[in-house]
């Protein structure tokens, strides 16, 4: 057996414990009781938040594996893992022996946890509005003013990733700030439908200071250019993790007069089944995928999580409206899906106008 496939071998022995790991641990992180550091850690003791990350990889092929079946048992888990694996993502080119790829060791390791606050970043590439950070130049680095409105993962000492605007300039830069740095201040977090355990909430810059060590890149479109696909194809994978346990559960359920929901459960396993083919294989290579493509397959993604929860609420009946319960917990999850980043507004308005 090669090398790669010993390793492939090796990382896959830990999916049942993992698996058991984040189900057993669903229901109290629902009611917002668990700490989602502690699923960092599990994953980092076993080497499994570095998939597909290190020098050379070109594929996301594993990670969008064990991020979907994370989201069979928990979207909140799901969620944080993607926003902290994102993290690492982002650092992906950080020159060996500096303090981002030292940051990036750490969050490989789940010593550290990482924060994605890109969304400005995304929003701006495709035309919708301006990052709102401004960044002013000073003597080594740069002070950042200004509002980050959501991030996850926002706990005591995180690494966030952000974009900023250098004063009235076209330039722009991506940095890192922790989330105790002096000048940056964290909401208290709002209560949330199902991701509570998230540590989601806003930020606030007021002088904060990005020094020019923990500058991840100043090339804000090439940037975005890089990582968009990973990103979209990884949230594309928990959409599908989701999905695919709720028409599981509705096909259990889709029995005696509920046999009536039969087709309906067999229609949506179908289109699921095929955007998943798709994604798999554009996970497989990212960089050469279809931007247009990813994007499509995001929104479908998002779309039949929505449909597939609804339907398992349906053949639930009256369990799905038990807020202890599995089924409620995902209809509230899915609830999330248009909100996120990029959101369903914003994958609409990408996918309305012409290619190109």
């Amino acid at each position: 057996m090669s090398e790669n496939a010993t390793a492939v071998r090796s990382w896959r022995r830990h999916l049942p414990g993992v698996r058991e790991y984040v189900g057993g641990r669903a229901e109290a992180t629902d009611r917002g009781e668990t700490d989602l550091r502690d699923t960092l850690r599990h994953l980092g003791e076993r080497d499994l938040l570095g998939l597909d990350s290190a020098p050379g990889d070109t594929s996301v092929a594993d990670v969008a594996r064990l991020i979907e079946l994370i989201a069979t048992e928990c979207l909140s888990s799901a969620f944080s893992f993607w926003a902290h694996r994102m993290t690492i993502e982002y650092l992906r080119g950080a020159e060996p022996g500096s303090v981002l790829a030292q940051l990036r060791d750490g969050l490989a390791a789940g010593t550290e946890v990482g924060s994605t606050a890109m969304a400005a970043a995304l929003q701006e590439v495709a035309g919708m509005r301006t990052v709102p950070v401004v960044a002013t130049p000073g003597p080594g680095g740069f002070r950042l003013d200004g509002p980050i409105r959501w991030a996850s993962n926002l706990v005591p000492g995180a690494a966030v990733v952000l974009p900023a605007r250098v004063g009235d300039t076209d330039e722009r830069v991506v940095v890192v700030v922790r989330t105790d740095d002096p000048g940056v201040s964290v909401a208290p977090p709002q209560r949330l439908l199902a991701l509570d355990a998230t540590a989601s909430s806003s930020i606030t810059l007021s002088g904060a200071w990005a020094d020019a060590e923990h500058v991840v890149a100043d090339d804000l479109r090439a940037f975005v250019r890089r990582a968009r696909p990973v990103l979209l194809l990884l949230q594309t994978a928990f959409c599908v993790g989701l999905a695919g346990r709720a028409l599981e559960e509705a096909r259990s359920a889709a029995t005696g007069e509920g046999s009536v929901l039969a087709a309906d459960v067999e229609d949506l396993g179908a289109r699921l089944a095929r955007v998943d083919e798709e994604a798999r294989h554009a996970q497989r290579r990212p960089a050469s995928a279809d931007p247009r493509a990813v994007t499509r397959l995001r929104f479908d993604a998002a779309r039949l999580t929505l449909e597939a929860t609804r339907l398992e609420a349906t053949a639930r009946g009256g369990l799905g409206y038990v807020v202890s319960s599995p089924t409620n917990r995902r209809l509230r999850e899915a609830a999330f899906l248009p909100a996120q980043s990029p959101s369903e507004i914003q994958l609409r308005w990408e996918l309305s106008r012409p290619p190109g």
